[in-house]
């Protein structure tokens, strides 16, 4: 499950202790060395309650298509926004209507909505790596709410943010330069 999740958090869906959080950090020394030989590295962070692996080769990475990146940083940006309000509170609480008004309004990297499919696709991966968690019925309706997990700090980390941030806007930059230059020749 570690390596297939990447990041154990400390509290389940309930608010409990999760029992593979308590399992992994009870046998943590075993882990390491189980996992040292295959290239791997287990961390924990105890100030947010995550133990995570990272391939020390740089294998296993997960590729994520531009949709899924751009949701990811803005969860992340989001998760900092609600940090600085609520204080030392590690889940923040969203909407999918927060985050596409976000991604399309303010970010302008998206002219319009995504289809249904990619977006239920891209939270299906955020959520299954342990990154989100849903709390309403279904991704679909615009209002679903979801918790922002703290394993998101890990996932990206604030240098990783502004470069991706930083290359999204060139991106679109030079999208706005074609459409001036395409309505300049009509």
């Amino acid at each position: 499950m570690l390596l297939s999740v990447t990041y154990i958090l400390r509290e389940n869906s309930e608010g409990r202790l999760s029992a593979e959080f308590r399992f992994i950090d009870n046998n943590f020394e075993l882990f390491s060395d189980y996992l040292a030989p295959s290239g791997w590295r287990i961390h924990k962070d105890s100030q947010y309650g995550i133990i995570y692996v990272e391939n020390t080769e740089g294998y296993n990475k997960l590729s994520l298509n531009k949709l899924t990146t751009v949701m990811l940083i803005t969860i992340r940006i989001i998760y900092e926004e609600g940090r600085t309000q609520v204080g030392s509170k590690t889940d923040i609480c969203s909407t999918v209507s927060a985050l596409f008004g976000k991604i399309i309004n303010e970010f302008s990297i998206y002219p319009k909505k995504p289809s249904q499919k990619e977006i239920k696709d891209s939270f299906r991966i955020l959520e299954s790596h342990n990154l989100i968690r849903r709390l309403d019925e279904s991704y679909n309706d615009f209002e679903c709410r979801f918790v922002i997990l703290p394993s998101v700090l890990i996932a990206v980390p604030n240098d990783k943010c502004k470069a991706i941030c930083d290359n999204l806007k060139a991106e679109s930059e030079d999208i706005n330069d074609e459409e001036i230059d395409e309505t300049a020749i009509d």
